[in-house]
C-alpha cells in the first residue's frame, strides 16, 4: 500500500477540530466553534443588546460547518456561519433578526477583506447576499467598505437560515456552554443567527477578482453586526468597541484563526515543521524495527 504523503499525515491529524456537516437549526455540538473572546458584553455601538455579538471560551460566539455535497467537487457545497448575541430583537411574542449580519472573508491571506456575505431583512423579506468589498483598503475597521451594490441574493428560508434561543447544557439536542445568558445577572437569554451560502456561487464571485479558492483553501473571517446593507455600523466580534480603529484587523483581534472551509485549523509554520519532524522520526524509528 503507498505510504501516505507528508502533507496527508498533518492534515489528518490536523482535522480532527472540524465538526460534520450541520443543519441551520442543529446544536451548536455538530457546529465547529471558531475561538476568540467573541465577544465583549455591552459594547456595540448603538446599545442594542440584539445586536451585540457575544462569547467566550466555554459559551461559543462563532461558528462555522460546511457541506461538501459527497466530496464531488472541491468548489461545490455550502458554507455556514453562526453568531451568538446578547438578546433576541423583535418583540417577546415574535423575536425576529431585524439587523444585519456580516462575515467579511480574506479569502488570499493578504490582511485584506476580499468579500462580504450577509443575512439581513431587505422590505418584507429576510435574504442572504454576497457583497464586494468596497473601495477602501479594507484592512481594518476605518478602511473597510462595503459595495453599494450585491453580486448574489436568495431569499432565506428554513434550509438556509434560523434564529433562535441559545439551549445550554450537554446532549444530543442541547448547544453546550454553561448559560442561556452571558450578560452578568441578565435574565434574557442569548440568541443563535444561523446562514448558510453557496460556496460555488462564493468561489465564482472571487474568481472574478482574481482570487482562485477551494473547499481546503485557507480562509479568515471578520463578523460584524450593523442596522443596514452598506457599512459595519454595530458590533465586531472579538473586538471591543473598535468601529473608527485605525489598526487593522490583525492588530484589534478581529480576524477569526486561519480555517479551511469546513473549519479545520491551519497549522502555523512552526507547528507544520514540528509535526514533519515528529512523522520523520516515527518512521524513522519504525524502519530501523
Amino acid at each position: 500500500m503507498k505510504a501516505p504523503s507528508f502533507c496527508t499525515l498533518v492534515a489528518s491529524c490536523l482535522a480532527g477540530a472540524a465538526a460534520q456537516a450541520a443543519t441551520v437549526s442543529a446544536p451548536s455540538g455538530q457546529w465547529v466553534p471558531l475561538a476568540g473572546n467573541y465577544d465583549f458584553i455591552a459594547d456595540q455601538q448603538t446599545g442594542q443588546p440584539q445586536s451585540d455579538i457575544v462569547g467566550n471560551g466555554t459559551n461559543h460566539g462563532f461558528f462555522t460547518t460546511f457541506n461538501n455535497n459527497g466530496n464531488a467537487s472541491a468548489t461545490d457545497g455550502t458554507l455556514g456561519f453562526r453568531i451568538r448575541l446578547d438578546e433576541a430583537g423583535g418583540n417577546t411574542n415574535n423575536p425576529a433578526f431585524t439587523r444585519v449580519a456580516w462575515i467579511g472573508i480574506d479569502a488570499n491571506q493578504d490582511a485584506a477583506l476580499d468579500v462580504f456575505v450577509g443575512l439581513g431583512v431587505q422590505g418584507q423579506d429576510t435574504v442572504i447576499r454576497i457583497y464586494d468589498a468596497g473601495t477602501g483598503a479594507n484592512t481594518g475597521p476605518s478602511t473597510t467598505t462595503i459595495a453599494s451594490s450585491h453580486y448574489n441574493s436568495v431569499n432565506a428560508d428554513s434550509t438556509n437560515y434560523n434564529y433562535r434561543p441559545v439551549n445550554s447544557g450537554t446532549g444530543p439536542t442541547q448547544d453546550g456552554g454553561t448559560t442561556n445568558d452571558l450578560t452578568p445577572g441578565g435574565t434574557d437569554t442569548d440568541y443563535y443567527v444561523s446562514f448558510f451560502v453557496n460556496f460555488q456561487t462564493l468561489v465564482t464571485f472571487l474568481q472574478t477578482q482574481g482570487i482562485s479558492i477551494t473547499d481546503q483553501s485557507d480562509l479568515r473571517y471578520v463578523m460584524a453586526t450593523s442596522t443596514q446593507w452598506n457599512s459595519l455600523n454595530q458590533d465586531l466580534g472579538g473586538v471591543n468597541g473598535g468601529l473608527s480603529s485605525p489598526l487593522t484587523w490583525g492588530e484589534i483581534g478581529g480576524f477569526s484563526p486561519l480555517v479551511t472551509a469546513n473549519g479545520s485549523p491551519v497549522p502555523e509554520p512552526a507547528s507544520a515543521a514540528l509535526a514533519f519532524l515528529g512523522l520523520g522520526a516515527l518512521a524513522l524509528r519504525r524502519r530501523r524495527k
